[in-house]
């Protein structure tokens, strides 16, 4: 029976493992003219509703996969996209409050 229920945990974790970040083309997230927004970049609850009040960006938006294509129809010469990448790989999931708001999340 043990061996049973160590056997069903190890294959449970290599089963979540395999499933875990993606190898496929990076072509970023997609949500439209962002500075069309309600607030601009600034993240409203009518438009993120799932994720309202979740602090843990990074658990629906794959790192990798956001801030890759310019999506503010602002010419590209006014985005600096490799410079707002590196901010979010130095800070983290800290960084998204900076040009998102606080999405909700009280302190």
């Amino acid at each position: 029976m043990r061996l049973c229920r160590t056997w069903i945990a190890i294959v449970g974790t290599l089963v979540l493992l395999i499933g875990c970040g993606d190898s496929g083309d990076v072509d970023g997230e997609d949500y439209g003219n962002l500075l069309a927004s309600p607030e601009g970049l600034v993240i409203v609850e009518e438009e993120h509703p799932t994720g309202w009040t979740r602090a843990q960006c990074f658990a629906c938006h794959e790192i990798r996969n956001i801030h890759t294509v310019n999506r503010t129809h602002l010419p590209d010469d006014a985005i600096d996209l490799p410079g707002v990448r590196a901010i979010v790989r130095e800070q983290g999931e800290a960084s998204c409050t900076l040009c998102h708001g606080d999405n909700g999340v009280m302190p």
